[in-house]
């Protein structure tokens, strides 16, 4: 019996090997909050390159890029593929015309008076949660979830960022009026792949990497261990 058990264990390491070896099965963490609040910092999944992932999955890669950022397997929302309209609107994503943005829950960032920040926000957010910044002596900029804010008891605007810094060729060079969070309509090239993190004011996806070529794409995630 217990040779019969030594043999399966030996079975099952040697397949978990050839797994992640091959890449069919991988396990990894994600380091970041660039994909919060639907991938949470530190949490861990299972991924496999035999099947290609859609619009909308979670896959990873690696960029096209030469960027100082390195080489590094990214993990990020997939949005638009090769032949399909891009177009962003304040920060949210139409594709072929249809609002792809719609029912996902994303993060933006605010720009909150320290009196509405410490009355609304502090006290109603986890603290491993909650990402927020002093820009000034009465102001916070605060990166929150539209599931929370749309819970809010007064609307409160989004932070407008119209920042052009680092950001791609790729896209941006067509026009100069283009900035992160408002640029296209755009048809995406041959063998090119537009990714981009759920927390859209704090990511650095292809806005301003560029796209993904397809053999740069390793694969798709499963689920949550």
């Amino acid at each position: 019996m217990k040779k019969i058990l030594r043999n399966i264990l030996i079975g099952l390491l040697i397949l978990l090997f050839v797994s992640r070896l091959t890449g069919v099965l991988i396990s990894f963490s994600v380091p970041s909050s660039s994909s919060e609040p639907n991938l949470k910092v530190n949490s861990h999944f299972i991924g496999t390159n035999l099947i290609k992932p859609k619009a909308l999955d979670f896959a990873y890669f690696k960029f096209s890029d030469s960027s100082i950022f390195g080489n590094n397997t990214i993990v990020k929302r997939l949005i638009a593929l090769p032949g399909d309209i891009l177009e962003c609107k304040n920060g949210e994503y139409f594709v072929n015309d249809a609002n792809v943005d719609f029912g996902l829950d994303l993060r933006f960032s605010y720009k909150l008076h320290k009196n509405f920040y410490q009355q609304y926000i502090i006290n109603n957010i986890e603290k491993e949660d909650l990402e927020s910044f002093m820009i000034h002596k009465d102001s916070f900029l605060v990166y929150l979830d539209k599931s929370f804010v749309n819970k809010l008891p007064v609307k409160i605007d989004r932070f407008s960022n119209s920042n052009r810094d680092n950001l791609t060729s790729d896209i941006f060079s067509r026009n100069s009026s283009w900035d992160q969070n408002n640029f296209g309509p755009i048809k995406l090239p041959d063998n090119k792949y537009f990714f981009s993190g759920d927390s859209r004011d704090n990511s650095i996806d292809s806005r301003f990497r560029g796209f993904v070529d397809e053999g740069k794409i390793k694969g798709t995630l499963l689920f949550k261990f």
